[in-house]
């Protein structure tokens, strides 16, 4: 099949696709951390939150279905989609279609139990219940799309193969067959009437009958907090069900593709992004602000506490901050702007600097507040938080910066070949790897540490939450998950660290071999930078997580984390900038529109 895109009409296709892109960068990571929070926080186990927490993951899922696909296709030029990669699209889009609405019905009798049987509601909504809840929704969901799926795919398409849609979606794969699909399209709406109609009307059932049990409450402030726990899943629910009526309830042939593009976008990337925001302001903060105790909190006791000149060394890190964050954000820049830089080697440079500039950005601005306010808190959550973004970044660039010694082995010791194996298709699928085994790891290690007990102080002899401080904490004996940290070290770290170092000992081995002063000159041009960034990462790393927390001080972590996590990231626009040709160019170009 042809996929045509997204109004594949429109005047400026780059600039819809990179919006597209950044609400799907803001929908996983929003949907992410409502479900590392839940997970986190017991005071949210809950049969709510437990349901909240599976509609995002249903609404991550949901989105990465069609977007991707979509994005790879734009960038790549390629429209094609085959028909098993269509089929299997059009599978999950149907799955979690279909279990959202379930899970949406089952929220609205959870809040439905809430307020009109809240003495009753422990019991009817015993764990138990849940589960069979969410099992419920998502089987559902499972044979009902399995069903669709194989029957719509079965159906002969006759001339072009293209489909005015930017995904494989049912109705839009209809509009191609050549057969009398209006026999199907009144099964469908059967179909629809039990996963759309039904559970609408459900839903309002049970909100009519809250509404009615508020009216009866004598307190304005029971009636406000009844509200409020429904207000947020009605806005979901009028938000996805309203476009998905419109565009199964009704025959293909009575609405353009353009309309059904419109509704499509909304149920499949505008609600997904929006559920975590909705939750949040309605929810999160009123039930875990409310209740959250300044006795849980942390106590981050800040950088060197026994320095004489806090201040002077304060205001040195905001100034390396500052400078990190305007260099890399430059070189960003520069490699975006300037096509000269469109090559593997600077798509993985602007990865590393995006990294760079994220990570001094979940540290430093936290510390420096810390520091002039005097508020040394920090809650668990807001922790957590913190921890899960800086080990995420963290992984990802141990693993962006192993790829890039792989791309300068290529270029070097194969050079012939560099354009077919570094290829765009490889690059971004090697960058994506890298993101999501760097968020999936940090999200294994920021759950796992956050739910050891603590006694006593809740000290952080830190600048930020790092996970061999916060072990240190814990009243249990945390010897064994120190086993699986030094293991995901190895991981992590040293099996990089050696792919690196045996990449650049095949490139030395090639330079040595090359007659050319000027050519061995310029292929150890293009390593050294890469070179002194990886000892520069990798050195002060390897000490923190491959040793047992007793063996160092707080001081020595606080060293090493400094240099590693904050000076780091400012030397590597500069390393690569002054050493890079290119880059140097680059630059004067800009300089010289402006």
């Amino acid at each position: 099949f042809i996929l045509l895109g997204l109004f594949p009409e429109f005047q400026y296709p780059s600039l819809l696709v990179y919006l597209i892109l950044l609400v799907y960068l803001v929908t996983f990571t929003g949907n992410s951390i409502l479900i590392f929070l839940i997970w986190v926080d017991s005071s949210l186990h809950t049969p709510m939150y437990f349901l909240l927490s599976h509609l995002s993951l249903i609404d991550l899922l949901y989105i990465s279905s069609s977007v991707p696909k979509m994005v790879i296709n734009h960038f790549l030029g390629k429209h094609n989609i085959s028909h098993v990669g269509c089929g299997v699209q059009m599978f999950f889009c149907l799955t979690l279609g279909g279990a959202e609405c379930v899970l949406l019905t089952l929220m609205s009798y959870d809040r439905f139990v809430a307020v009109c049987k809240p003495l009753h509601y422990t019991i009817i909504m015993n764990s138990k219940v849940c589960l069979l809840m969410v099992a419920t929704s998502w089987t559902g969901g499972t044979l009902n799309s399995l069903i669709q799926t194989i029957y719509t795919m079965h159906f002969p398409v006759c001339g072009l193969k293209e489909i005015n849609h930017f995904f494989c979606e049912m109705p839009a794969i209809l509009k191609l067959s050549c057969e009398d699909t209006s026999d199907y399209e009144m099964g469908v709406m059967v179909v629809s009437i039990i996963f759309i109609i039904i559970p609408f009307c459900l839903i309002m059932s049970s909100y009519i009958r809250i509404f009615l049990t508020v009216l009866r409450m004598n307190s304005p402030e029971g009636r406000n907090k009844a509200l409020a726990t429904c207000s947020s899943h009605l806005t979901v629910v009028s938000l996805y069900l309203g476009p998905g009526i419109v565009v199964y309830m009704t025959p293909g042939s009575s609405h353009t593709p353009a309309l059904d593009q419109v509704l499509s976008v909304f149920y499949t990337i505008v609600t997904p992004m929006l559920n975590p925001l909705i939750y949040t302001l309605l929810h999160f903060f009123s039930m875990v602000g409310g209740n959250e105790s300044s006795v849980t909190d942390f106590i981050l006791v800040g950088l060197f506490p026994e320095f004489q000149h806090s201040i002077v060394l304060n205001s040195m890190i905001i100034f390396i901050y500052i400078l990190a964050f305007l260099g890399n954000t430059l070189l960003i820049i520069l490699i975006w702007a300037d096509t000269r830089l469109h090559t593997p080697m600077y798509l993985l440079l602007s990865q590393l600097s995006l990294i760079d500039l994220t990570l001094t950005s979940t540290i430093v601005p936290k510390m420096a507040s810390n520091f002039f306010t005097g508020e040394k808190r920090i809650s668990r959550i807001g922790c957590g938080t913190q921890s899960f973004f800086f080990l995420m970044l963290g992984m990802s660039e141990c693993l962006i910066l192993t790829l890039m010694a792989y791309d300068r082995y290529v270029a070097v010791c194969i050079p012939l070949r560099y354009p077919t194996i570094m290829s765009p298709r490889f690059c971004l699928n090697m960058v994506t790897g890298c993101w999501v085994g760097g968020s999936i790891s940090s999200f294994i290690h920021t759950v796992y540490p956050m739910h050891f007990p603590i006694c006593g102080s809740r000290e952080i002899h830190h600048f930020f939450c790092e996970v061999p401080v916060l072990i240190k904490l814990s009243c249990e004996d945390t010897s064994v998950y120190q086993l699986v940290v030094v293991v995901t070290s190895i991981v992590l770290l040293v099996v990089p660290f050696s792919l690196i170092t045996a990449s650049y000992t095949l490139i030395f081995l090639t330079v040595l071999r090359i007659n050319s002063v000027k050519g061995r000159k310029k292929a150890l041009a293009t390593c050294s930078s890469h070179l002194t960034v990886v000892s520069l990462f990798f050195g002060p790393n390897i000490f923190i997580y491959m040793s047992f927390t007793s063996s160092h001080s707080p001081e020595q972590d606080q060293a090493l984390s400094l240099f590693s996590n904050v000076l780091t990231p400012m030397l590597n626009p500069l390393i690569y900038s002054l050493r890079n040709k290119e880059v140097v160019a680059a630059l004067r170009k800009l300089m010289g529109r402006c």
